[in-house]
């Protein structure tokens, strides 16, 4: 009996021999994983910080280009496309939020012959498509990083003007030319572009996005018109890009993590999709509303605490709240408050005066979309 209880103790102690090698096995293994997640982390933060980088000096090479010919050397920007020829000698400007189309070159011409050239303009841009514009964006290809095959995506073939092509000559009637210093610019207006119109050329899609993440469409709406003017290529020096400014390296990390499972680099291509980037615009906005800033009772309140937060980011509107980062003592003070209440706090404690103007034309713009809206049969 002594001895089969000695051999039962020998065995268990065999036993416990194999399960500390086993912990010990694991214990490994998970170390290795932690390890390998830091270095993943650290190069796909290396990878955002590049491509800013690369952005930066893309744009500025360009602009000191420009200046060769230019005094003042604009480039594209939120509600403004600005187009050079190989030469630099012409420089043709959509403005998104004027409808207005310029045609400015740095020599001067007789009127017919800037007709002329007005004429050529207004055809190509009423034929260009955003993806075809965007291919050729000398930044955009000057600025070209290593990025996540599944985040690039053709753009749809829509028109980078919609209801320009065919209005040429009617554009052409009242075109005004002026001159200064040797340089003549030609502006007309682009005809059919009221807001409606525009409205109508991406409703479908807000739509879809609205319903799925449960965000109001006339909010995803107010955005689009404040952040770009409807303007499919638009873009800041931040960088952000497209109808409703994403910005690759802080709401892109969030979206591509809701969308795809892990963080990654919505490139510049991805985000001058329009479809693409109103599907990641809704997608931040949902997560604005329904996760950082979940735990604030009054809708209302949440709006307003929402929307500033898409302009400056949910840490300065907590700081805003509660002069803290944390988002849940920012919650706290909402919840002691009434709306109209907060959205006074933040109009007072906002720290950058774009941020509280973009809280009164998102606000006002939403209740004018919603009228809208509601209007429609």
């Amino acid at each position: 009996m002594l001895k089969k209880w000695m051999i039962c103790l020998a065995i268990f102690s065999l036993s416990g021999t194999a399960v500390a090698d086993d912990s010990a096995e694991f214990e490994a293994f998970l170390q290795q994983q932690d390890t390998e997640f830091d270095i993943f982390q650290t190069q796909r933060q290396q990878e955002f910080e590049t491509f800013v980088k690369r952005w930066q000096e893309a744009e500025q090479a360009y602009r000191e280009k420009v200046a060769s010919q230019w005094d003042d050397p604009e480039l594209s920007g939120k509600t403004r496309l600005v187009q050079y020829s190989d030469d630099l000698k012409q420089r043709t400007v959509v403005d998104y939020e004027a409808n207005t189309i310029t045609v400015e070159l740095n020599q001067d011409q007789a009127d017919t012959d800037i007709q002329q050239v007005v004429a050529q303009q207004l055809n190509q841009l009423g034929n260009a498509t955003v993806a075809e514009t965007a291919s050729q964006d000398p930044v955009l290809i000057n600025a070209r990083v290593a990025i996540d095959s599944r985040s690039q995506n053709q753009v749809p073939h829509r028109k980078l003007v919609p209801g320009l092509a065919g209005t040429e000559q009617q554009a052409l009637r009242n075109v005004k030319i002026t001159r200064d210093g040797g340089k003549v610019k030609a502006t007309v207006q682009m005809t059919g572009r009221n807001t409606q119109e525009k409205i109508e050329e991406i409703l479908p899609v807000v739509q879809q996005n609205a319903k799925k993440w449960g965000v109001p469409p006339a909010l995803i709406l107010a955005i689009v018109h404040t952040e770009s003017s409807f303007n499919p290529l638009a873009r800041s020096h931040i960088p952000a890009f497209g109808l409703m400014q994403i910005v690759p390296v802080s709401a892109g990390k969030d979206v591509s993590k809701e969308l795809y499972g892990s963080q990654r680099l919505l490139s510049p291509d991805y985000l001058y999709d329009p479809e693409k980037n109103i599907q990641a615009g809704s997608v931040y906005l949902y997560l604005l509303l329904n996760r950082y800033f979940k735990n604030v009772v009054q809708g209302e309140s949440r709006f307003y605490m929402a929307v500033s937060a898409y302009n400056t980011g949910p840490g300065n509107v907590a700081r805003a709240m509660s002069n803290t980062t944390r988002l849940s003592a920012a919650s706290n003070a909402a919840n002691q408050l009434s709306p109209t209440e907060v959205y006074q706090r933040l109009q007072q404690n906002l720290p950058a005066q774009e941020t509280r103007n973009y809280l009164t034309k998102v606000t006002k713009r939403y209740a004018q979309y919603q009228t809208h809206l509601e209007s429609q049969p």
